[in-house]
C-alpha cells in the first residue's frame, strides 16, 4: 500500500511538471515528418515516416527518464524529505519500488500516447493499419523500464548530473557493446579484449529490445522474442532495483 501511494505521488509530480506536453512535440514532429518527407520519399514514406516516430519516440521518453530518475531519489535526500519518509517507517525497498512504479507510469503514458500518435499517422499515410508497430511500442517501453531502474540506482549513487551522464554511457554502450567486442577482438590488446568481453556479458545488451528495424521492414516479431525480451529486461531492472535498496539501505536514515 505504501508503495503504491508513492508510486502515485511520484506518478502526480511528472504530471505537474507538465511532462506530457512530450506527447504534443511529438505529436507534431511525426504529423510534420510523415507528410513533408512524402514528395522526396521515393515510394518510402511509410517506412520513413515509422523510423523517425519510433527513434523520436525511444529518445524522447529516454531524455524524460533519466532527467527525472537521476535525480527522484538525489533530491529527496538533498531537501532531507527522505528521513520523514523513511521513518513512518517505510522500507527502503517500499521508496526505491514506489519511485521506480511512479516513473514506470509516467513513461508509460507517454509511450501510450506517442504510439497511438503514430499508428495513426502511419495509418493516415499508408492507408492501413500496421499492428507490427505494437510489439516495437512495448519493446521500446520495456527498455525504458530497465533504463528507470538504472537511472534510481545512479540517483542513490551520485548527483544527477553525473548520474545522467552515467547512464547516457552506459545507454550508449548498450547498444554497441556486440561492435565494441568485435573491434576488441580483432584490434585490441589482450587486456581490452577482455575488458570488452566482461562489459559485453555484464552490462545490459539494449539491442535485445530494439526490433525497429525488423517491424519497419516488415519483418514479424515472435511472441516468444518478446517475452525473451520482457523477462531479459526485467531481470536487469530488479538487479538496478536492488543495488539501489542496497545503497540507500547503507545510508542509514532513521
Amino acid at each position: 500500500m505504501k508503495t503504491i501511494v508513492m508510486a502515485q505521488n511520484t506518478f502526480r509530480e511528472g504530471a505537474r511538471d507538465r511532462i506530457f506536453l512530450a506527447i504534443l512535440i511529438f505529436g507534431v514532429v511525426v504529423l510534420v515528418s510523415g507528410f513533408v518527407i512524402g514528395p522526396i520519399s521515393l515510394g518510402e514514406q511509410t517506412r520513413i515516416t515509422q523510423d523517425i516516430g519510433l527513434a523520436s519516440m525511444s529518445a524522447l521518453c529516454f531524455l524524460i527518464a533519466v532527467l527525472i530518475g537521476t535525480g527522484i531519489v538525489f533530491k529527496e535526500i538533498e531537501r532531507k524529505t527522505v528521513y520523514t519518509v523513511l521513518s513512518k517507517p517505510v522500507r527502503g525497498w517500499e521508496f526505491i519500488l514506489g519511485k521506480f512504479l511512479g516513473l514506470a507510469m509516467i513513461v508509460g503514458a507517454l509511450t501510450l500516447g506517442m504510439g497511438v500518435i503514430l499508428i495513426a499517422v502511419s495509418g493516415i499515410v499508408s492507408h492501413q493499419f500496421h499492428p507490427a508497430l505494437v510489439s516495437a511500442i512495448f519493446l521500446i517501453w520495456m527498455e525504458l523500464i530497465l533504463l528507470i531502474a538504472l537511472s534510481i540506482l545512479m540517483s542513490t549513487l551520485c548527483s544527477p548530473v553525473l548520474g545522467a551522464v552515467f547512464t547516457l554511457i552506459l545507454y550508449i554502450v548498450g547498444h554497441t557493446s556486440a561492435d565494441l567486442k568485435e573491434l576488441a577482438v580483432r584490434f585490441g590488446t589482450p587486456a581490452v579484449e577482455v575488458a570488452s568481453k566482461v562489459m559485453y556479458y555484464t552490462l545490459p545488451n539494449l539491442e535485445y529490445l530494439n526490433v525497429r528495424s525488423k517491424v519497419i521492414h516488415g519483418v514479424e516479431v515472435d511472441v516468444s522474442y518478446i517475452l525473451f525480451a520482457c523477462a531479459y529486461a526485467l531481470l536487469y531492472a530488479l538487479v538496478f532495483l536492488t543495488l539501489a535498496t542496497l545503497v540507500l539501505d547503507r545510508k542509514e536514515f532513521k
